[in-house]
């Protein structure tokens, strides 16, 4: 399953010392939808929510985007406005290109090429397994879901426990799966009673990682 959290662990110096860096704080609107892009970024230190809103206001967050992403490639590449917010949910870093800048990296640098292939492919397939969980799993598998892969993305390891070290609420995990919050509550209560997890000052503990994985293993496909 591929996640809806996105980062690089190859950090682009190309990247960073052909484009411009600005600082954005916490809660700005990087872009909208509609808007006309004329350049493209990647984050060097920070994190944007990837945000769509339906016709009656709900909020849906489709990607988590980390250190070493770039987003907004492809609506740059290929001249198509935006579709939806980007949103910098922490003090953020980023540096941005325009298109002509872009190009010339992509045309000649093959190192460039593969990186903003390398986005685009693992956007398309996280797009694709959310598409697949919404068809084929219910929503307790959903959530053990996205417990087992925030422990991978953001896991620290303390003691016996693994720390996610990014504090999610109820509302969060709603938005990031399409569900009601007091469906999540509900499951996540339940996930703590068997003990796979925990909740201290705001951040969420796995406590037994293969336990839940071999519980969310024994969910029933829709």
């Amino acid at each position: 399953m591929f996640s809806s959290i996105l980062r690089s662990q190859r950090v682009s110096k190309t990247l960073i010392e052909a484009g411009e860096k600005e600082f954005y704080k916490k809660n700005t609107t990087i872009a909208s939808p509609g808007e006309i892009i004329d350049k493209f970024y990647y984050i060097l230190k920070g994190r944007v929510l990837c945000i769509e809103y339906s016709p009656e206001g709900n909020e849906k967050i489709e990607f988590i985007l980390e250190d070493g992403s770039i987003f907004l490639e492809s609506n740059l590449l290929f001249d198509v406005p935006a579709f939806t917010y980007f949103k910098a949910v922490e003090d953020s870093y980023i540096i941005h290109l325009s298109k002509n800048k872009l190009m010339e990296l992509i045309l000649n640098n093959l190192d460039i090429s593969l990186f903003i292939m390398e986005s685009l492919t693992k956007k398309f397939f996280s797009s694709m397994s959310r598409i697949e969980e919404l068809l084929f799993h219910d929503v307790e598998w959903r959530i053990c879901n996205l417990f087992i892969s925030m422990a991978k993305s953001y896991g620290i390891e303390t003691e016996n426990m693994i720390k996610l070290n990014f504090k999610i609420s109820h509302q969060f995990i709603g938005h990031l799966l399409g569900i009601n919050r007091i469906t999540s509550i509900k499951i996540i209560k339940k996930l703590k009673g068997m003990n796979y997890i925990e909740q201290i000052d705001g951040y969420y503990y796995i406590k037994d990682l293969n336990g839940l994985e071999q519980y969310q293993a024994r969910q029933k496909i829709k």
